[in-house]
């Protein structure tokens, strides 16, 4: 295996693809796990509450996905956040540095990168 910028620029677009797979289901399984663990912890005034909305939700497609769409923006943002922390773990446990090893995102040329930092 040769490390040159075209293999870098493969490798990273592999991976880019096979993350965003990933992430259309995990983020589905992340918002159903968080609704069923609110479900799980609900006083009968709480579930009360989650009945008229869900009912309202069925009864009414606007509202319906103006609430899903809430629902997704939510769990996006809890999701940026657990994922950035989850990569400096990472990085950390590879040793990486970032600036160096490790770039925040790719350049819009990969033939810039002459270092192979994302291998180094």
């Amino acid at each position: 295996m040769e490390l040159t910028p075209e293999f870098a620029k493969e490798c990273r677009e592999e991976a880019l693809r096979k993350y965003q797979e990933e992430q259309k289901k995990f983020g589905l399984q992340m918002m159903m796990m968080g609704y069923y663990k609110v479900k799980s912890l609900l006083s009968e005034e709480g579930l009360s509450k989650v009945f008229e909305i869900d009912n309202r939700r069925e009864q009414d497609e606007k509202f319906n996905q103006e609430f899903s769409q809430k629902m997704w923006c939510s769990t996006e943002e809890v999701w940026s956040q657990a994922l950035g922390q989850l990569m400096l773990k990472i990085s950390d446990r590879y040793g990486l540095k970032i600036g160096s090893d490790l770039r925040a995102e790719l350049p819009d040329n990969d033939t810039d990168d002459p270092k192979l930092d994302f291998f180094a």
